[in-house]
């Protein structure tokens, strides 16, 4: 009797204050859409006036508490005035995708025409692949992950598509001992148009010693070009711009790999991705001295021509005087990795 007693008073109370005293507190609605594999439904494109404030973001490592875009990779480092935009969001959340061949999918809302994606683990190796179905049989993006610790090095990349609810189908290898964690973020397209201006200025404004021409050769045996850069000691992560709006308005195929030392591959990357319209514009972590960064084209020679565009993302502290050429150093670095996860996927 005294428990009904309550719950009448609790009731009654609540009729007095014209709500619901039942009814559960509404979540707050953030600037984009952090989407879960159970969520399956479009939101609708979200508020523009609750878009995240730049001082509400984490503070990155830098000169001044700022990102460093420096026009050279290498000479001009002098020139900070020039601040990286700050891409990524903060994740709340990231989802668990087990070993063994786990397969997360996230519907793409039918106003969403870019996402975001961060995969990382507990320092374990990281063995993934993302791709981007637009209906059952067509893959307009695909993006394979092999690297030496998800911890260290994350992957963080934005893809370009058509606004047509594409699916983003991510996976993990057969391995069982190789988890990751994983968030996929929509953003509104105010903040769409931001990302999509900046690939744009980055792109546009890279030297040429930082932007490349790779060219195509035979998809049967290999035969592309092959493209190195030296990043420098204080260069902690790179900004990598995949574009052939300039050069033919093509698709292109590139395997992407991260080495520190002689034939020491810590991270590696197949990209396929659109042409003109779909750029790829990923953030790859170049921690410790004697990064070198090279990319292979694995298109045909007729349609394969493209520009590759390395920036630094996150510069600290000056440039030493001396670093080495890479000009030296293409016989001790072979122009392919035999028995790679992703040539055998």
């Amino acid at each position: 009797m005294k428990i009904n007693s309550q719950l009448t008073g609790l009731f009654l109370a609540s009729l007095a204050l014209g709500t619901n005293a039942f009814t559960s507190i509404a979540p707050k609605t953030g600037s984009s859409v952090a989407l879960k594999a159970s969520e399956r439904q479009d939101p609708g494109p979200p508020p523009m006036d609750t878009q995240m404030p730049m001082q509400d973001r984490p503070a990155p490592a830098g000169p001044a508490g700022g990102l460093s875009r420096p026009p050279n990779m290498v000479d001009d480092l002098d020139s900070s005035e020039l601040i990286a935009m700050d891409m990524f969001p903060i994740f709340p959340s990231l989802e668990t995708v087990q070993g063994g061949g786990t397969v997360r999918t996230y519907k793409m809302p039918l106003w969403a025409d870019k996402c975001q994606m961060l995969f990382t683990t507990d320092g374990r190796p990281m063995k993934a692949e993302a791709n981007l179905w637009l209906g059952p049989l067509r893959v307009v993006h695909t993006m394979k992950i092999d690297m030496e610790d998800g911890a260290k090095t994350p992957y963080q990349s934005t893809i370009t598509f058509k606004k047509f609810g594409q699916v983003l189908k991510v996976s993990t290898s057969d391995s069982l001992e190789f988890p990751m964690l994983a968030g996929v973020y929509v953003p509104n397209p105010e903040r769409a148009k931001e990302l999509h201006q900046n690939t744009i200025d980055v792109f546009d404004n890279a030297t040429p010693e930082q932007k490349k021409r790779i060219q195509g050769g035979s998809t049967l045996g290999g035969g592309g070009a092959v493209r190195y850069w030296t990043i420098p000691p204080n260069v902690q992560s790179v900004q990598v711009i995949g574009w052939s709006k300039d050069v033919g308005k093509k698709s292109f195929k590139l395997k992407v790999e991260v080495l520190q030392g002689p034939n020491n591959i810590k991270q590696g990357f197949f990209l396929q991705c659109g042409g003109s319209t779909q750029p790829y514009h990923g953030v790859l972590q170049t921690p410790g001295p004697g990064s070198i960064i090279r990319i292979t084209n694995q298109k045909f020679l007729e349609d394969g021509l493209i520009q590759i565009a390395i920036v630094p993302y996150e510069v600290t502290g000056e440039v030493p005087a001396d670093i080495p050429s890479v000009e030296d150093l293409p016989n001790k670095f072979p122009t392919s990795r035999s028995n790679s996860w992703w040539d055998n996927k």
